[in-house]
């Protein structure tokens, strides 16, 4: 089997002066890949901007011999994002690999949250990966081949308190995986990873005043016992794979946590099938609610069509 190489090919990174971002920027030039570093520099919460971030991933890169230029523009806007497309091809010609990771994080209890909170992390996670993710797509469909990777979160599918905001606007990232990858074309594949590691920028507030400290204690327990797994690296090596050639799956979504890689995938089960012509009663539903939930048959829809498809299935196992 060959080994991964990304010789010829230019990558962006967005958020590339976190502790994931630099750790993709790494793998990737090391494995021969051009480097747009991008990050506007601000705090956790997106507020204030600073070139340092991204000039000390740049610097890391160049000193091993890479090639890398930084990138301070921010993703939640739409100028934003075409101006980090545009200085990649500036440098370097093309583009063939963005990994959409910039984010922010504004947590708070749901019922607190303010207008200001939630329309700050969806720019930035939501509309940050539409205003990055598109003029790169064009350039894709225009070269004949891409890689798109959406980092998304573990609070975007499974849930975490007191990120409503920051878990929604991760789940939309689902979302555009699932069209962008039924649009695309040959030779560009959507992918969506979702990571856990230690590191990053951490915020100010001491973890005995933050709210959600029961959850964070918790998940110290748990991550404890597999702490070495925790390293952006282990991370690095899942991106590295999805944003390759040699990853010619399109619209698979991927964890990685503490050493185990895992691919997640949302099924429709069997159910209940109900055909008319009269709609069925609420009674109905509750009588039949315990087939509907079961788990032990399941389909994997990767569209609406395939949903569909389902329900002519059912038909056809009545003999209609």
């Amino acid at each position: 089997m060959s080994k991964i190489d990304f010789s010829g090919q230019v990558a962006v990174v967005t958020g590339a002066g976190g502790a994931l971002g630099s750790a993709f920027c790494r793998e990737l030039a090391r494995r021969g890949a051009a480097i747009v570093a991008n990050d506007l520099g601000g705090e956790p919460t997106g507020e204030g901007t600073s070139h340092g971030y991204a000039d000390a991933v740049v610097d890391i890169l160049r000193e091993g011999g890479a090639r890398a230029i930084a990138n301070y523009d921010t993703v939640a806007t739409a100028a934003g994002g075409q101006a980090i497309i545009d200085a990649a091809l500036s440098a370097y010609g093309r583009v063939d690999i963005v990994i959409s990771n910039a984010g922010n994080q504004r947590n708070g209890a749901f019922g607190t949250l303010t207008e200001e909170d939630i329309e700050s992390v969806y720019a930035v996670h939501a509309k940050g990966a539409f205003n990055v993710c598109q003029p790169a797509y064009r350039e894709m469909v225009r070269q004949g081949y891409g890689r798109i990777l959406l980092v998304s979160s573990q609070s975007g599918v499974f849930g975490n308190p007191f990120r409503a905001n920051y878990g929604s606007a991760k789940t939309a990232l689902i979302g555009l995986m699932n069209v962008i990858a039924q649009e695309a074309p040959d030779g560009v594949v959507v992918n969506t990873l979702f990571p856990n590691a230690q590191g990053g920028r951490l915020g100010g507030t001491p973890l005995s005043e933050r709210p959600d400290v029961a959850f964070l204690t918790a998940a110290g327990e748990r991550s404890r016992h597999f702490i070495d797994g925790m390293k952006p690296e282990f991370v690095a090596a899942l991106a590295c794979y999805m944003a390759s050639r040699q990853c010619d799956r399109s619209q698979h979504m991927y964890s990685v946590l503490g050493g185990k890689y895992s691919r997640l995938f949302v099924g429709l089960t069997e159910g209940w099938y109900s055909p008319g012509p009269d709609a069925p009663s609420c009674d109905d539903i509750m009588a039949n609610i315990d087939r509907i939930d079961d788990r032990s048959h399941y389909d994997v829809p990767l569209s609406g069509l395939d949903e569909m498809d389902t329900v002519l299935k059912a038909r056809r196992a009545l003999g209609l």
